[in-house]
């Protein structure tokens, strides 16, 4: 026997037991209902966080008058297990120029949401079908499977200054371009993987930004290869790209808000400069490749650049390709036209091409450059003239032409 409470009334073993669990299950049962509640109200907050930063998007687009996005209805999701918002029959036209025919892009719909089980991913609910309607003719965009999200960054919860994603990935497949309302195939793409990855607070030697893409199986419809003459069927089998830079980059965000502001020409290029130059002198480096796989061919290129103290660059290249014996009668046997052209291009890759049992003829380059000069396979061709940022940003002034047909015999005459 246990004696319990204040009058010491005597309990038995089992009756205390009872008790012990009784306050733990009522325990227990408002730590559930405090949690629900809390995840109820952060699933009505995502919600919210969704739906206004789709409505603020659809607004910047729509700020210079070129692009106007217009939706039949917004919805939010119902499940409290993903925050949810969606638009339905989504019409995005875009306008080059006051002159120009609009572009109308169709979408049936487009959404984003937020799954429980992974809350630091936003998904995009993209559709299966893309319109575009222009004054050419209509076209459809047509993908087997595509699924894309970006990376969220938890401080943006909280605090709406911080740019609120460091990433992503896109992965489609069975990709068509269709004609004639959707009825002529165009071109065809296997597959498509995309990634990007941001750190706004790098500093000098650490990875500000990366991006890659990787093309698989892109190839002209049979019979437009066909009218064309098209050789190796119209088809690259690949195309890959990848560019990482270092350094402190720019808030692309308000980069981009910045330009868009600014009229078409010489500002925006004066910005982008002055933009390339801080990023420069504050440490920044970077390097870039890509694959172009075609026929019988492999076509590797890739590149590095980094920047002195007094912000001049140096780096490396690198192009290599094999087979190209067979790339070029590939190309001879489609366009014998050409033939006399690529003699005289293989005649000056001479001294970097080589033959093998296994690559066939091969191309090899490996570039140098610097305040050296300019080196190709070891071997120095150029120097290299200093690169003056202020003449970048403030070119001279094209001369002025004289009257009549730019010949200047005009002003001869006067």
């Amino acid at each position: 026997m246990v004696k319990c409470g204040a009058e010491g009334a005597e309990l038995s073993l089992p009756e205390l037991k009872v008790q012990v669990m009784r306050i733990i299950v009522k325990f227990l049962a408002s730590l559930v209902l405090i949690l629900a509640l809390a995840w109820v109200g952060l699933w009505w907050y995502a919600q919210g966080r969704l739906e206004a930063g789709l409505t603020t998007w659809m607004n910047q687009m729509g700020a210079n008058g070129t692009v106007q996005i217009s939706y039949d209805t917004l919805t939010r999701g119902t499940s409290p297990l993903s925050a949810k918002v969606e638009l339905t029959n989504v019409r995005i036209s875009v306008q080059s120029g006051p002159d120009a025919a609009p572009v109308l892009v169709t979408l049936p719909s487009f959404g984003m949401h937020i799954d429980a089980a992974n809350p630091m991913l936003l998904h995009f609910d993209n559709p299966s079908e893309i319109g575009i309607n222009s004054a050419r003719g209509q076209m459809a965009m047509t993908f087997g499977s595509i699924t894309s999200f970006d990376r969220l960054v938890p401080k943006a919860l909280f605090d709406s200054t911080v740019w609120p994603i460091d990433g992503g990935e896109l992965h489609a497949s069975n990709i068509n371009f269709l004609a004639s309302s959707g009825s002529l195939l165009i071109l065809h793409v296997d597959d498509l993987a995309a990634a990007t990855t941001t750190n706004n607070t790098a500093g000098p030697g650490q990875a500000g930004f990366s991006t890659s893409e990787t093309i698989d199986g892109l190839a002209l419809s049979p019979i437009l290869s066909k009218i064309a003459s098209i050789p190796f069927n119209g088809r690259i089998n690949q195309l890959a790209f990848n560019l990482s830079l270092s350094g402190p980059l720019p808030d692309f965000a308000v980069l981009q808000e910045t330009l868009a502001a600014l009229p078409p020409g010489d500002a925006r290029r004066k910005l982008a400069i002055q933009t390339v130059h801080d990023w420069a002198a504050q440490g920044g480096s970077g390097n870039a490749g890509l694959v172009l796989a075609i026929g019988p061919s492999t076509l590797k290129a890739d590149g590095t650049v980094k920047f002195d103290a007094n912000v001049q660059p140096s780096g490396t290249g690198n192009v290599s390709a094999d087979h190209l014996d067979a790339f070029t009668a590939g190309l001879v046997a489609a366009y014998p036209q050409i033939q006399d052209s690529l003699s005289n291009i293989q005649a000056r890759l001479s001294p970097y091409l080589s033959t093998s049992a296994a690559g066939g003829q091969a191309l090899n380059i490996h570039a140098a450059y610097g305040t050296g000069g300019v080196t190709l396979n070891g071997q120095k061709v150029s120097d290299m003239q200093p690169m003056n940022w202020d003449l970048l940003e403030n070119p001279p002034a094209p001369p002025a032409q004289a009257p009549g047909d730019g010949s200047g015999a005009a002003a001869t005459r006067q």
